[in-house]
């Protein structure tokens, strides 16, 4: 089904604004439901077919180039332009848009690890800038915060002088566009992926097998995350964001070594089941995994096997 989707999308320009056009907009038929098991079903479905759309136009972004790739999504943003006046949603464009220029700097770089540091200054543009394109987003965040500060202090009355309003705000924050940028990069893996399916079958692999973060990038990401809070408090809403790209080097980094040393796909599951199951453990140990092979390159020291 998907092979299919991907190969109507490259079959012209009209089947790719069918395709685009439909996935983003099939949701709004529903999105008059109320509160209920339905509407959350209904919500998931709508973040899976926002994300196609938003892969759809990142394929022809990669196929066909920049251009192309803007004329797509001038059409997609019509029905996001319709989610935002209507419902004041916002995701859809932000992912879309999101995409689209990642999809535009993978096709000029090649790499992904330049991809993962400009869609980490995207994010802290989009953090920025949230206040004012959503001002109900920030205002529900801020009430968030203010009901989660209450309930930590009720709880345990000795967190009264380490957390307050603020640094929750920033932190929520940091978590709302760091959800947005993972739904970006999830959309561009699967435009990736179509296009190495059609035309460079086992191209992504190859690639994510490679995928290394550069000295200095990992550096400054893990100096955030340890020193970002005590530096400044709007800095929290970066945690959650430098958190991610670190992430992802973590598991190719563990997919480039399961691959080099031939250990079999049982290794992966039991890594995956390990990172549900341990949780923050386990992602912080793939952080600093990440840190160390930015600057020693482990996948290039270990030998392939004999």
């Amino acid at each position: 089904m998907m092979r299919a989707l991907a190969e109507w999308v490259m079959h012209g320009p009209i089947q790719a604004r069918i395709a685009t056009v439909v996935l983003v907009s099939f949701p709004l038929l529903f999105a008059g439901l109320e509160a209920g098991t339905a509407r959350v079903m209904v919500g998931f479905a709508a973040t899976a077919l926002v994300a196609l759309s938003a892969a759809a136009v990142g394929l022809v972004t990669l196929n066909k180039g920049p251009a192309n790739g803007a004329g797509l999504l001038a059409w997609a943003l019509l029905p996001c332009a319709v989610w935002f006046v209507w419902r004041e949603e916002s995701s859809p464009l932000i992912l879309l848009v999101s995409t689209t220029l990642l999809a535009t700097v993978l096709r000029s770089t090649a790499s992904w690890s330049r991809t993962l540091m400009v869609a980490t200054a995207a994010a802290v543009l989009i953090s920025a800038l949230l206040g004012f394109l959503v001002p109900q987003t920030a205002f529900e965040l801020r009430e968030l915060s203010q009901q989660l500060e209450q309930a930590l202090v009720g709880n345990d009355p000795q967190l009264a002088d380490l957390v307050s309003p603020e640094a929750l705000y920033e932190i929520l924050l940091g978590g709302l566009v760091a959800g947005h940028l993972g739904s970006a990069l999830t959309s561009l893996v699967i435009a990736r992926w179509w296009q190495a399916m059609l035309y460079n079958p086992g191209g992504l692999r190859k690639e994510f097998h490679q995928l290394r973060l550069p000295p200095l990038f990992a550096a400054l990401a893990l100096v955030i995350l340890i020193a970002g809070g005590s530096l400044s408090q709007e800095l929290l809403r970066m945690l959650p964001v430098v958190i991610l790209p670190l992430m992802v080097a973590g598991v190719a980094l563990v997919h480039g070594v399961v691959a080099k040393r031939e250990l079999g796909r049982s290794w992966l599951v039991a890594f995956y089941v390990a990172t549900f199951v341990a949780g923050p453990y386990l992602i912080s140990l793939l952080i600093l995994v990440a840190v160390a092979d930015s600057l020693v390159d482990i996948r290039k020291r270990l030998k392939a096997k004999s």
